[in-house]
């Protein structure tokens, strides 16, 4: 299985968990000619990485590694299903129960609740997607 890898700074512990910032590039970013090109981007980015040993202190630097299938999932659960959800709530309720305004309108309220179970379940989803940390071997 192919793992993503960033590297990352740990700027803080607390509670057995590390909090750490890294940069995530986009895939043209290592471009030669993206000094010209506005298309390539980076952001900083930090995630929190549970139980790490004592073995890490802030200011380390780190290896960031996860599963690239968690990517997928993660476009499944934030993207497809809701807009799948939408459509087929907008389909339904305008051909059998009420017209487009308040189908429009049905189809956007299930999509915030969807959101909102979501952000809700956020810590179910913290525990299927855990990252892990190594420490940075620099030449």
């Amino acid at each position: 299985m192919r793992k993503l890898e960033h590297e990352g700074v740990i700027f803080r512990i607390e509670k057995g968990k590390a909090h750490v910032d890294f940069i995530q590039t986009s895939a043209c970013s290592g471009c030669h000619a993206k000094s010209i090109c506005s298309m390539s981007e980076k952001k900083e980015k930090t995630i929190e990485i549970p139980d790490i040993d004592e073995s890490f202190h802030v200011g380390d630097k780190v290896i960031i590694v996860g599963e690239t299938s968690w990517g997928l999932l993660a476009v499944l659960y934030a993207f497809i299903i809701p807009l799948v959800l939408m459509i087929a709530t907008l389909v339904i309720f305008h051909l059998y129960v009420c017209p487009e305004t308040l189908s429009a309108l049905s189809a956007l309220i299930l999509l915030v609740l969807y959101y909102m179970a979501i952000y809700l379940l956020r810590d179910k989803f913290k525990k299927k997607f855990v990252f892990k940390i190594f420490p940075l071997k620099e030449n």
